[in-house]
């Protein structure tokens, strides 16, 4: 009988690699990851194909594809019934995004999503900055978000920065707008300090 599991969807700074190391945990890779400068039809077809099919050996196949915040709007129309009915015995696919809100809402729902900051964002001195730029922000002190980000990688304290709103209470619009906007600036390889800055103001 077919069985119809959910897929993960990792989503956060942290989801290409946690969704990377879910492979062996959970499998075999069945093919090279899809998806890498944002997936288009045809691969979301050859996925397709790759579902549909009897993969080799005793423990399941694994597909990795995303980030899916960067795929083709058709090209994840055309995953939506395959990520909605597999048979986890012989298929798993795997999805990662960095920003899951701009991941089509008809495949977040079929997935279970996982929230990844990163490895990085287990130190505490960066937790730490982050608390406080949010503070500073809260109360509009711009010399003290300036000083909190000095001498800090922009790039770890917007991770870090949003690990701790994705843990706080979006009791208001403002807060949630911070929040749209810092991931939107994670979409950047390497923001500098000023762009940083300019998601706060």
């Amino acid at each position: 009988m077919d069985r119809y599991p959910s897929p993960i969807l990792f989503h956060g700074p942290g989801a290409e690699a946690a969704a990377r190391a879910k492979v062996s945990v959970i499998g075999r890779l069945l093919h090279e990851p899809f998806g890498e400068n944002g997936l288009k039809i045809a691969e979301s077809r050859e996925i397709v194909d790759l579902m549909n099919s009897t993969p080799v050996g005793d423990v399941p196949g694994v597909l990795v594809i995303g980030p899916m915040d960067r795929a083709n709007r058709s090209a994840q129309d055309v995953l939506l019934k395959n990520i909605e009915e597999f048979d986890d015995r012989v298929i798993r696919p795997i999805l990662w995004a960095i920003d899951e809100a701009d991941v089509l809402s008809t495949i977040r729902s079929r997935c279970v999503r996982q929230w990844c900051p990163g490895e990085n964002l287990h130190d505490e001195d960066v937790l730490y900055q982050a608390r406080a730029i949010v503070g500073c922000w809260q109360v509009k002190d711009v010399a003290g978000m300036i000083e909190a980000l000095k001498d800090q990688d922009p790039r770890l304290v917007l991770e870090a920065t949003a690990r701790v709103l994705s843990t706080s209470d979006f009791s208001n619009d403002s807060t949630t707008a911070l929040w749209g906007r810092v991931r939107e600036m994670l979409k950047h390889n390497n923001p500098t300090p000023t762009e940083t800055l300019s998601v706060f103001l």
